[in-house]
């Protein structure tokens, strides 16, 4: 037994028929091949252009407007340094005038109450007491280095009255 299957009108569900009068002429409808292929319309084609240009221009004033606040900034920081470098001027005059020797003298005289010395003493060896004045003799090249130490010690009580206090 063969099964036969279904066609298309079993499944759908029947129409109601249609009457002559309710019925509406439709025109017969053909297929046209294109001759031309299509363009865009020049309508459309300005659109874009139009819409270009102005996204170019835009983008344009942003560019400058960005650029422009940039310049700002680095003129304020250019201010800003120009500040700071007659800052640093000002603060190395009043430095260098501060450590000005005359300056140092009158702070003392006038504030601290010293009084500047009378004379400036030096102190020089006695000719006997054997101090050795030679480069030689003070880095032991000669055999005269023991008796030097000993003479530089027996010279210290004559030193030391000028010196004030023992190292």
């Amino acid at each position: 037994m063969a099964v036969v299957p279904a066609t298309r009108r079993s499944v759908v569900a029947p129409q109601p028929r249609r009457t002559p009068a309710t019925r509406e002429r439709r025109p017969q409808l053909r297929v046209v091949d294109d001759p031309k292929p299509r363009r865009l319309n020049l309508a459309v084609v300005t659109t874009l252009g139009v819409g270009a240009v102005f996204a170019v221009l835009f983008g344009l004033v942003v560019f400058h407007t960005l650029l422009l606040q940039n310049q700002q900034k680095l003129d304020h920081l250019n201010t800003q340094v120009s500040d700071a470098q007659g800052q640093y001027q000002s603060l190395r005059l009043q430095v260098a005038q501060l450590e000005a020797p005359q300056r140092i003298i009158d702070v003392a005289t006038h504030q601290l109450g010293m009084v500047p010395p009378d004379g400036t003493t030096y102190l020089t060896p006695a000719a006997g007491s054997g101090a050795s004045t030679d480069v030689g003799a003070s880095q032991g090249d000669s055999p005269s280095d023991a008796t030097s130490s000993n003479d530089d010690a027996s010279a210290w009580p004559l030193i030391k009255p000028y010196l004030g206090a023992a190292p």
